[in-house]
């Protein structure tokens, strides 16, 4: 035995100390944040400004203490989900290409038809699809392009779907959700050209979204995002930004979900903007400036169970499309366990496994052997 446990002992013992300390201080701090959201509710249009300078949550009309209880859930709507994972070009394989696989879940409540699920591949193998500016595509450029193919795919099942339910003349319902963020993340090394494009390219299919009628959102589960921490460390210093950026903030290290564990069972916190330059140089003007709240899942008796959701200005904006998005948020994660099943299913959907990756390599290598290649 090569791991002497009795001369850890010490170490596991003062690491319990210090957790222990750690957990009373995150509950101290958690007291301050709340209390300041309290006490400055209603400052939200004097922080506005000044929240830009140091990528603080940008407050909205709503007080930063609102809480909008889950409101009534639609019998009839449909959820669309999506999701995407890739296989990474192998320069010493037998072969240079790259693979994106997106998953999907279209699942209609209230209308007693089995989920549709897809799943969509693309192989990249030809130089052009292979290289971008003389660079191989990995890494960040390969997300990027999953990205790419995860909104697209999404605004074709928005495009598809029919737009209004059958018989009833109703407008049809509909809510696309993709993982995470609806930010897109470019590379900042880049020209201003390159990122426009490929930003550009991303809101074209939020656009596409948009009118076919449906809404569209992003959903992170455990976020860990400081943006709102943030706001409240700037509003205690009476929106003096230059302070907010030079002395150390308590709330530093707490995350915005700890602030809002104490939302009612289904409700949702106020809305805030995202504070990314890219939502500001891009989003914004294009009319999808990227808005956000926080929501607690759980259902009544169960401890809080806190997310992120992501939408677009002009779902914001639209009382009917938000309720919508957090009702059916809200549904869907009681189906699956605090995640929205459409979600779950995508990804599962989406996941090549090993053994899975294994077997395509064996299939590339046949087809070149066929092919005569060497």
């Amino acid at each position: 035995m090569t791991l002497e446990l009795s001369k850890l002992a010490g170490q596991v013992q003062a690491m319990g100390r210090e957790l222990a300390a750690r957990e009373q201080q995150h509950a101290d701090l958690v007291v301050l944040a709340r209390r300041w959201l309290t006490e400055y509710a209603g400052q939200g249009e004097r922080l506005r400004h000044p929240a830009h300078a140091i990528r603080a949550a940008i407050p909205s009309d709503e007080p930063l203490d609102s809480r909008h209880p889950l409101p009534a859930i639609p019998q009839q709507f449909t959820v669309m989900g999506a999701d995407g994972s890739q296989i990474q070009p192998d320069r010493h394989g037998v072969a240079l290409y790259y693979l994106i696989n997106v998953g999907s879940l279209v699942y209609r409540h209230g209308s007693g038809q089995a989920p549709e699920p897809r799943s969509q591949s693309t192989l990249a193998y030809a130089e052009a699809d292979l290289y971008e500016n003389g660079l191989l595509v990995s890494g960040n450029l390969l997300d990027l392009r999953r990205d790419l193919a995860e909104i697209t795919h999404l605004a074709d099942l928005c495009v598809a779907e029919p737009s209004a339910a059958a018989g009833s003349g109703e407008p049809q319902r509909t809510v696309a959700l993709v993982d995470g963020t609806l930010i897109l993340w470019v590379l900042e090394d880049r020209s201003e050209d390159w990122k426009r494009a490929k930003v550009m390219n991303y809101l074209d299919q939020l656009q596409r979204i948009r009118e076919s009628g449906a809404a569209v959102a992003a959903f992170t589960s455990r976020p860990r995002r400081t943006e709102v921490t943030r706001l409240l460390h700037l509003a205690s210093l009476e929106g003096d930004a230059q302070r907010a950026s030079q002395e150390p903030n308590p709330l530093e290290r707490l995350p915005d979900r700890a602030v809002f564990n104490a939302l009612p069972p289904g409700a949702r916190s106020a809305l805030f903007v995202s504070p990314a330059s890219v939502n500001w140089d891009y989003y914004c003007p294009a009319g999808h400036g990227v808005h956000f709240f926080y929501l607690n899942l759980a259902e009544e008796g169960r401890e809080p169970v806190i997310a992120r959701v992501e939408l677009p200005a002009w779902v914001a904006a639209t009382p009917e499309l938000l309720a919508l998005v957090h009702a059916a948020i809200v549904a869907q994660a009681r189906i699956a366990g605090d995640y929205p099943y459409a979600l779950a299913r995508a990804d599962e959907l989406a996941y090549v496994s090993g053994r899975e990756r294994e077997a395509f390599k064996d299939m590339v290598a046949t087809a070149l052997l066929r092919a005569g290649v060497k």
